[in-house]
C-alpha cells in the first residue's frame, strides 16, 4: 500500500495505524514522489492526501491511471476538503473512498479492508 502523504506527522499515524491493522506501507511526501514510486513498484492501493507541493493528489492520480498496469489500482483521498467538486473531481479519477480529515483510524481501516474484501466503498464517516 502507497501512502501520499506531504505532512510527516500524518504520514506516520497513517503508517502505525495501517502497520498495526496487519498492513504493509510505503511512504511518499509529494505527489511527484508518490507516481514516481507506483510506477517503480504497483502497490495494490493508494491513500492520496489532495492538497500537496509539487504535485497536487488530484493530478498525481491523473498520472497514475495514465499507466496501464496501474490504471486498476484503487485510490482513497484523503483531505479536509468537504467541497463537492472536490468529491466529483476523486469520483472522476476513479476513487473507490473519499475520507475528510480529521477521520478516525478506525473508519481508514475500514475503508481499507472493505476495499480489499471487494466491498466498493464510496465514501467513509
Amino acid at each position: 500500500m502507497l501512502i501520499v502523504e506531504d505532512h510527516p506527522h500524518i504520514a506516520r499515524i497513517l503508517n502505525d495505524v495501517l502497520n498495526r491493522a496487519g498492513y504493509i506501507t510505503n511512504v511518499a511526501m509529494n505527489g511527484a514522489v508518490g507516481v514516481t514510486r507506483a510506477r517503480n513498484m504497483p502497490p495494490d492501493l493508494i491513500l492520496m492526501d489532495v492538497s500537496m507541493p509539487v504535485l497536487n493528489g488530484f493530478d498525481a492520480a491523473a498520472e497514475i491511471r495514465q499507466q496501464e498496469k496501474l490504471r486498476d489500482v484503487p485510490i482513497v483521498f484523503l483531505t479536509s476538503s468537504t467541497d463537492r467538486v472536490d468529491r466529483e473531481r476523486g469520483s472522476q479519477l476513479g476513487a473507490r473512498a473519499y475520507l475528510t480529515k480529521p477521520f478516525s483510524p478506525r473508519a481508514l481501516v475500514e475503508v481499507v479492508q472493505k476495499i480489499f474484501t471487494g466491498d466498493p466503498a464510496q465514501s467513509a464517516p
